[in-house]
C-alpha cells in the first residue's frame, strides 16, 4: 500500500507538472505563429517606408536627357550615395548607356533571358530593382542596385490553394512534436529528477508529523536548501524531544521527591496531633510545647514549598510585580554572607567576599533580588563538602558583574544544561536533599526579570562559577 500510495503521489505531481507544460506549449505555439505573421507583415511595412523599391519606382524623376542620353541629376546621385545604391540604364538593346556608382561586376549588356532573371536574382552581392524612363517613344529601363544587407530577397514558389490545409496540418502536427517532447521532457526531467525529490520531501515531513526524528537525506540537486533544512528541523525536533523526555524525567522524579517531602512533614503533624488529642493522655507544659514546635515547623517547611511553587509560575507567566528602587548591591551581598555566616549550621564555613567598590548602586527588587542571591551561595555551601572555599566578588564595568566561584565538587556535564530548570534538584550535596528543586529556577526567573543573565560553568572535581551580569 505505501509503495502503491508513493507512485500516485508521484504520477499526480508528473501528470499537474505535464498538464501544465502541454498548456504552456500551445500558448507558446500560437503565440510563435501571431509573432511570426506580425514579423512578416512588419518586415513588409518596414520595408516599404524604406522604400528600396519604391526609391526604384520613383526615381525616374532623378533622370534626365542630354542629346538622346539619359543621365543622372546631382540629387538623384546623392540619393544613390546615401543609400549606399548604384545605378545602372540601359536601352531597348538591353545595353548601358549610362550608370553610376555601378560595381565592377555588373555586366554592360544582357541577353533577353538575363534581363528575365534581373528581378529574380542578385548582381554583384547587390537586391536589384528595376524600372522604365520613356524619352521620345522610346523606353530606357534601369536597374537599382541595394546591398544585401539593406534589402535581400528570396523567390517562393507555393501552391495557394494547398497552403490552407498544409498550414492547419502543419500546426495539429507541430503541436503533436511539442506535446510528444513535453511528455518526454516531463518524464525523464520532472518525474525522475525533481518528482522523486519532492515525494522524499513530503515523505520527509510525514516522517516528522509522526514523530520520525531520524531521517537524513543527502543534502544534493534543486532541493538542496530544502534537504538541508528538513534534516535540520529533523535534528532539531529530535534535540527538542530529548530534551522534554529528560525534563519529563526530572518532572517525574520531582513530583516523587516533594510527595515524599510533603507525606514525611504530614505524617509527623497528623502523628503528633494524634498523640496531643488523646484524652486519656495528660501532657506536661514541655511536652505542649516541643510537639507544638514540631507541628509548626513542619508546616512551614510544607508552606515554603507551596510558596516556592506558587512563586515560580508566577515569574514564569510574569505576574509578580517588581518594586525597584536604588540599592547598594555590595551591602546586599555583604549582608547575605554575614547572615549565613551567622547561622550556626555554617558559621565554620570559607566564605569571603571581594567587592571592588564600596558603593555598587543599581535598581531592583530588594526582597526578591536578596532571594536569587541567597538561593545561589547557599547552594555552593550545601552542595559541597564543608571545607569548599566560596569566593564572591563584584565588579562593575559597562555593566555590573558578580561572580560565586566554588573549588567544590563540581556538576556533571550532562547536568548542567537543567540546572535553571525548575525540576532540577542536585544530588551532589552533603546535606538532605529536602527543598522544592526550585531554588536556582527561582534565581534565575528573578535575575532575567531585572533584565540580566545568569551563566555557570563547572569541572568535575574542580569547582563551579556562576556568572550574573546585569
Amino acid at each position: 500500500m505505501k509503495f502503491i500510495s508513493k507512485i500516485k503521489t508521484n504520477w499526480t505531481l508528473t501528470t499537474k507538472f505535464l498538464v501544465t507544460l502541454i498548456f504552456i506549449v500551445i500558448i507558446e505555439l500560437f503565440i510563435n505563429l501571431i509573432v511570426w505573421n506580425e514579423v512578416i507583415v512588419y518586415t513588409h511595412e518596414n520595408l516599404t517606408s524604406l522604400s528600396p523599391e519604391r526609391i526604384t519606382l520613383n526615381f525616374s524623376e532623378y533622370i534626365d536627357f542630354k542629346n538622346g542620353v539619359p543621365f543622372v541629376k546631382e540629387d538623384g546621385k546623392n540619393k544613390i550615395l546615401k543609400n549606399n545604391a548604384w545605378i545602372q540604364i540601359i536601352d531597348e538593346n538591353f545595353k548601358e548607356v549610362y550608370s553610376f556608382n555601378k560595381p565592377k561586376s555588373v555586366p554592360t549588356k544582357y541577353t533577353p533571358i538575363e534581363y528575365t532573371h534581373i528581378y529574380k536574382y542578385d548582381i554583384a552581392n547587390s537586391s536589384v530593382f528595376v524600372s522604365e524612363k520613356k524619352y521620345n517613344n522610346k523606353s530606357f529601363a534601369y536597374i537599382v542596385g541595394f546591398p544585401l544587407n539593406r534589402v535581400a530577397k528570396h523567390t517562393l514558389t507555393f501552391n495557394p490553394s494547398a497552403l490552407k490545409s498544409f498550414f492547419w496540418n502543419g500546426v495539429i502536427l507541430l503541436l503533436c512534436i511539442n506535446i510528444l517532447a513535453a511528455i518526454i521532457i516531463a518524464y525523464f526531467l520532472f518525474g525522475k529528477r525533481m518528482a522523486k525529490p519532492l515525494q522524499n520531501i513530503i515523505s520527509g515531513i510525514n516522517n516528522l508529523a509522526k514523530g520520525n526524528y531520524e531521517i537524513n537525506y543527502p543534502e544534493k540537486g534543486v532541493y538542496k536548501s530544502v534537504f538541508s533544512n528538513l534534516n535540520n528541523l529533523s535534528k532539531t525536533l529530535k534535540e527538542n524531544k530529548t530534551k522534554r523526555d529528560e525534563l519529563e524525567k526530572m518532572r517525574n522524579t520531582w513530583i516523587s521527591s516533594i510527595s515524599h517531602d510533603v507525606k514525611t512533614p504530614l505524617s509527623s503533624i497528623k502523628g503528633y496531633a494524634e498523640i496531643m488529642k488523646d484524652p486519656d493522655y495528660t501532657f506536661s507544659e514541655n511536652e505542649i510545647h516541643e510537639y507544638s514546635e514540631i507541628i509548626y515547623n513542619k508546616s512551614s517547611y510544607i508552606q515554603s514549598l507551596v510558596e516556592d511553587l506558587n512563586l515560580t509560575y508566577k515569574l514564569k507567566n510574569k505576574a509578580v510585580p517588581l518594586k525597584k528602587e536604588e540599592v547598594n548591591i555590595t551591602s546586599l551581598l555583604q549582608n547575605i554572607i554575614v547572615g549565613i555566616l551567622n547561622h550556626p549550621m555554617y558559621s565554620n564555613r570559607n566564605v569571603k567576599f571581594y567587592p571592588e567598590n564600596e558603593k555598587i548602586k543599581a535598581l531592583i527588587d530588594k526582597k526578591f533580588f536578596k532571594r536569587a542571591l541567597s538561593n545561589l551561595i547557599f547552594n555552593a555551601i550545601t552542595h559541597n563538602n564543608e571545607d569548599v572555599q566560596v569566593d564572591i566578588s563584584i565588579y562593575e564595568k559597562d555593566k555590573i558583574y558578580i561572580i560565586i566561584n566554588d573549588n567544590g565538587k563540581g556538576i556533571p556535564k550532562k547536568d548542567l544544561n537543567y540546572i535553571f530548570e525548575r525540576y532540577y534538584r542536585g544530588t551532589n550535596t552533603s546535606v538532605s536533599t529536602e527543598g522544592s528543586g526550585l531554588g536556582m529556577a527561582i534565581s534565575k526567573q528573578i535575575i532575567d526579570a531585572h533584565g540580566g543573565s545568569i551563566h555557570i560553568e563547572s569541572t568535575l572535581g574542580e569547582g563551579t562559577i556562576i556568572t550574573i551580569i546585569f
